[in-house]
């Protein structure tokens, strides 16, 4: 038992009871790892959540004031109707009042901050922080666990690092719990038959579980850049499906596996580790070619089986084998195409034509045929649109017409048309905005978002060297150095820091006051002094030391 009697007292109007009433029951019966139970917090409950309307007096009641006295926290459901709350307000000041700032965490419901927050937050010139839990299941649960993390005191990624150890525990227990089903059945000789069905059931139960496990962990960390934690997931499983004839599995089973195993795939590409890539996405695609062969008509299997090539030209891609790209790539956009030709209204179809569009863009791109690869960006940016005219509040489809229209853009610098560029840069960025709208704390799609006003920026230095935009530098530079700040570890968003400031003291250094200047270099050259030699960071050493001498 903790000092106060409620955890948290939650403000909120009551138009937004449904969610508030979710979110309660979320945070109640959440498990807080072992490891970071205290003796005054093994659990988040209680706490307080009133759900009288409050409309007979135009003071607080003194059971309000009691639960706000008796809380250690204060959970502030941030919305147009709370902004204009009297009570949330009120609230919110009596808290202060009684505890202080540090203990008032919000959570932005809908609209944005200028929109939800109520004005009580923002008494003093405050600038708070908030929780978003977003319209998806996995944006809700980060959202729960980012508040547990502010009452726990800990980090998020600490807390997300834990929630998914504990889930990949449950996870091995799962598939060890199936084998020795199956093995024990499968050494059962009385009621064989209905034993077998019985092992069959459970196995298709527990592959089930296994898979909706790892794609669902996949979905929690992969807007938060940390898929490094899905890396060691896969050992059990692996061993469990690599035991199994594949030709005696029902269909179901093939499926599963196959989806299961292009997840752990796509991992160990984002790893950079070829070798058990190519291990999973070969087993996957075995099984998906056995699915194809039993069921040729099927668009289920056609559209599994159109992953298993995509994946392997993904693979052949990252290893420059261009030919054997090409093989696969082109295989992908022909299924693609022949399961949108059969339903152009089916979502996931139209996202597959896009994709195998964009695919052969990229694949052209690379070895140097650009008015081909101008041609497919076109197409894949048309598809794309298709798409999200099936699906409008689809916020991954409107990043990944963002990024067909990077690549369109691309092909426009190298083909130094600069006004088409800058045309389809600024496209990009209304995509991935219109992206954050629906999925606001999304870093993959923030960070794609930095990456296009970077080029943006770029191509106006190619347009007009002794131009400088200063402040779009700097805005630039922060939101760099806040992606940096928010995972350390990450090598690719550091690079990129690094890269466009190097790009930046080239190109404005007669721009700023000589001393900034000065400064902005010498500090790049401290920054860098450990850098790896992948983008040859000893040439841009060398061209800033250059301008300080």
């Amino acid at each position: 038992m903790h000092d106060k009697h409620y955890t948290a007292f939650m403000s909120y109007a009551h138009d937004d009871e449904a969610i508030a009433a979710r979110l309660h029951s979320a945070l109640e019966t959440y498990r807080i790892p072992k490891a970071l139970r205290r003796p005054d917090l093994q659990s988040l409950s209680p706490i307080f959540r009133d759900t009288a309307e409050l409309t007979a007096h135009y003071s607080l009641s003194e059971k309000i004031k009691a639960a706000v006295m008796n809380s250690r926290f204060l959970i502030v459901l941030c919305s147009p109707a709370s902004k204009a709350s009297h009570w949330v307000n009120e609230e919110i000041r009596l808290f202060r009042e009684l505890h202080g700032e540090a203990s008032i965490l919000c959570v932005l419901l809908s609209g944005t901050p200028d929109t939800s927050f109520p004005p009580a937050l923002l008494e003093g010139g405050r600038e708070p922080l908030a929780a978003n839990l977003g319209t998806t299941k996995e944006r809700f649960r980060l959202g729960t666990i980012q508040i547990a993390a502010s009452i726990l005191g800990v980090g998020l990624d600490d807390l997300v690092q834990r929630d998914a150890y504990r889930r990949r525990r449950l996870l091995q227990s799962v598939t060890l719990g199936a084998v020795i089903f199956s093995s024990a059945m499968g050494m059962t000789a009385l009621t064989a038959v209905s034993a077998n069905n019985e092992a069959q059931a459970n196995r298709l139960e527990a592959e089930g579980l296994v898979e909706y496990m790892i794609t669902d962990l996949q979905k929690e960390l992969k807007p938060l850049g940390k898929l490094d934690i899905l890396d060691g997931v896969g050992d059990e499983v692996v061993a469990y499906y690599d035991r199994q004839d594949q030709s005696k599995l029902p269909d179901d089973s093939l499926s599963r596996q196959a989806r299961t195993r292009h997840i752990l795939g796509q991992v160990a590409l984002d790893a950079d580790d070829m070798e058990k890539a190519e291990v999973e996405i070969l087993a996957a695609t075995r099984l998906t070619e056995e699915l194809l062969a039993r069921n040729p008509d099927s668009t289920d299997a056609i559209f599994t089986h159109a992953q298993s090539e995509y994946y392997l030209g993904r693979l052949y891609s990252f290893q420059q084998k261009y030919d054997k790209t090409r093989v696969h790539w082109e295989r992908y956009d022909n299924l693609a195409k022949s399961l949108f030709e059969t339903d152009n209204k089916n979502l996931n179809y139209a996202i597959e034509a896009a994709f195998g569009a964009n695919n052969m863009a990229l694949l052209e791109e690379r070895i140097g045929r650009l008015d081909v690869a101008e041609r497919l960006y076109d197409e894949a940016v048309n598809r794309f649109r298709a798409a999200e005219m099936i699906a409008p509040e689809h916020a991954y489809i409107k990043k990944e017409l963002g990024n067909a229209l990077g690549g369109a853009a691309n092909i426009a610098v190298k083909k130094v048309n600069y006004s088409k560029a800058k045309i389809l840069r600024n496209e990009q960025i209304d995509a991935f905005n219109r992206a954050l709208v629906l999925d606001s704390d999304n870093k993959n799609v923030e960070y794609r978002l930095t990456q296009a006003f970077t080029q943006s920026l770029l191509i106006d230095f190619q347009q007009n060297p002794n131009m400088c935009d200063i402040d779009g530098v700097d805005d630039i530079l922060r939101q760099y150095r806040d992606f940096v700040a928010y995972d350390p570890n990450n090598l690719s968003w550091r690079q990129d820091y690094y890269y466009f400031w190097h790009k930046a003291i080239l190109a404005c250094f007669d721009s700023y006051p000589k001393e900034i200047a000065i400064k902005s270099g010498q500090d790049f050259l401290l920054e860098t002094k450990q850098m790896p030699t992948e983008r040859d960071w000893s040439i841009k050493r060398r061209e800033v030391l250059a301008l300080l001498e």
